[in-house]
């Protein structure tokens, strides 16, 4: 009887495991099919470009045309327009030899003015002879002279770029000078730097180098040789 009992408790109990198994193993579910996402064509690129409205045609668009390859928008018509450029109004240029119609030197100061009606039109800082106190009696003493003079007469070409000539000696110079049996000298004028030293420019200020001369930089002598009529008085005070 035992021996009938266990080949059928075997058998059931495999019926059950195997029921079992067949429980917990189900198929996997069949997988989704994801549809891929449709293709663009040009023709639907050009259907989308005509259903977009163009926005409209302003003053700024019209005169503004974009840059090849970028489209105008929201952001580029807000920016502000730059100003148009300024035109440069060049300053008038004085009448040759026209404003001045007096000059003072102040030897002391090393200082030259022009003036116009009384008033001073500009000053400029100058350099003079290689003795500069005193009056100028002499051929070859290196003094500027001192006292009322005209500016008589022009050189453009000078040996030292340009030249306006002082009226020294007058009368009473070569008077003393004669009674001195000697020379009063001449040639004193207002010029710039000797020829091919022009770069120089205001440091030739640095020392009294005039022979007795009144000495200015080039740009200055134009300046002064430009609005400077002959005959313009000069005074020239110590």
């Amino acid at each position: 009887m035992k021996s009938r009992i266990l080949p059928v408790l075997v058998l059931v109990l495999t019926v059950i495991g195997g029921g079992i198994a067949i429980y917990r193993w189900q198929p996997p579910p069949p997988p989704t099919q994801v549809e891929p996402p449709p293709v663009k064509t040009v023709a639907d690129s050009k259907l989308a470009e005509k259903t977009v409205p163009e926005p409209p045609m302003t003053s700024e668009t019209a005169e503004t045309p974009p840059s090849p390859g970028n489209a105008p928008d929201q952001v580029a018509l807000l920016e502000t327009p730059a100003p148009p450029p300024v035109a440069k109004i060049p300053l008038p240029t004085p009448p040759a030899h026209g404003i001045v119609n007096r000059i003072l030197v102040e030897k002391k100061a090393r200082r030259l003015t022009l003036f116009r009606d009384n008033k001073p039109v500009k000053t400029y800082a100058i350099a003079l002879g290689r003795q500069p106190e005193g009056h100028k009696q002499f051929e070859g003493d290196n003094k500027t002279p001192e006292g009322r003079y005209v500016i008589d007469s022009r050189k453009k070409n000078s040996s030292f770029h340009r030249a306006l000539h002082i009226s020294y000696p007058n009368p009473k110079d070569v008077a003393f000078a004669t009674g001195q049996k000697k020379s009063a000298g001449g040639n004193i004028m207002i010029h710039g730097l000797p020829n091919g030293m022009g770069a120089l420019g205001p440091l030739h200020r640095l020392r009294d180098w005039t022979a007795g001369c009144i000495a200015v930089t080039n740009a200055e002598i134009e300046e002064i040789w430009r609005v400077v009529p002959d005959g313009t008085p000069i005074e020239i005070r110590p």
